[in-house]
């Protein structure tokens, strides 16, 4: 039987981080933080594992498919992604280790 979890990458970009030549629009920013993150992949996880990933910008999306045991790790652009302050983030990191889901980001 094939293991059929996956590598999780999400994405975000906050409202603030937006410069002037991005015209209020997320994609270059988002594609950034995507290119990014595939980079770290391809450079720290065996060819095998990088084979099956889902991109996420949703975090409630995100967070349900780790309830659902689909994730086998997230990698994250920057850990303060996953959270609007520190309490936050520590509970978020929690959940990952209590699931299993170890959490890997790019700086």
């Amino acid at each position: 039987m094939t293991d059929e979890k996956f590598t999780a990458v999400y994405l975000m970009v906050r409202h603030d981080e937006l410069r002037p030549e991005d015209h209020g629009s997320y994609e270059k920013p988002l594609a950034d933080q995507k290119e990014a993150c595939l980079a770290y992949i391809r450079e720290n996880l065996a060819p095998e594992e990088q084979e099956a990933l889902s991109f996420y910008t949703s975090r409630s999306q995100l967070f349900m498919d780790i309830d659902r045991k689909k994730v086998k790790r997230l990698v994250v652009y920057e850990l303060d992604r996953l959270a609007s302050n520190r309490q936050e983030l520590e509970g978020i990191l929690f959940e990952c280790r209590s699931a299993g889901v170890p959490v890997l980001a790019v700086r």
